[in-house]
């Protein structure tokens, strides 16, 4: 299986460009039809959609819909699935939370549905002040930028989650 990401105008275009098979001119049904197949996922319906369908307990999806929701109440972000070519709806096990501003970098944050991990755009300098277990350095090479975990374990959690989801969006505004 293939995934094409894209408007439908371009999608359609491509095809058509490469002779793909049933490739038509793209038209208003096309476009209708391939807009409401894109979009879906991004909506908060699709977001809880998949955070429910992915949990691995009606605790676990609680949690991350708790998490998104306090994000979206910060403001100014946006809430995106990821993709996958190894899933049959072409979704992955995270979603994404963006900055909503002009897009010079990428996630702010990764949160998996399956298990309410939640990985940060944040380097150790960023939390050298905050003393807390909850928060868990990977071991990555040297420069990465995703380098802090605050795996969303518990309600206590979301509250230091959303703190330094704030701090990581301060850091690409």
């Amino acid at each position: 299986m293939r995934l094409l990401q894209g408007t439908p105008e371009e999608i359609a275009s491509f095809l058509k460009l490469m002779g793909e098979e049933g490739a038509e001119p793209f038209d208003d049904a096309v476009a209708g039809a391939a807009a409401d197949a894109v979009a879906e996922p991004t909506t908060w319906p699709g977001i809880e959609a998949l955070v429910r369908g992915r949990a691995r307990s009606e605790e676990i999806a609680e949690r991350v819909l708790a998490y998104l929701k306090g994000v979206l109440e910060i403001g100014g972000v946006e809430i995106e699935a990821g993709t996958s070519e190894r899933t049959r709806d072409g979704l992955s096990d995270y979603v994404m939370v963006r900055d909503a501003g002009l897009r010079r970098f990428g996630a702010v944050a990764y949160v998996k549905a399956i298990n309410a991990g939640l990985t940060l755009r944040l380097v150790p300098q960023d939390v050298a002040d905050v003393d807390d277990p909850r928060i868990e350095l990977r071991d990555v090479k040297a420069g990465h930028k995703y380098v802090v975990n605050c795996p969303l374990r518990d309600e206590e959690t979301l509250d230091l989650a959303l703190q330094l989801t704030r701090r990581a969006l301060a850091k690409v505004r």
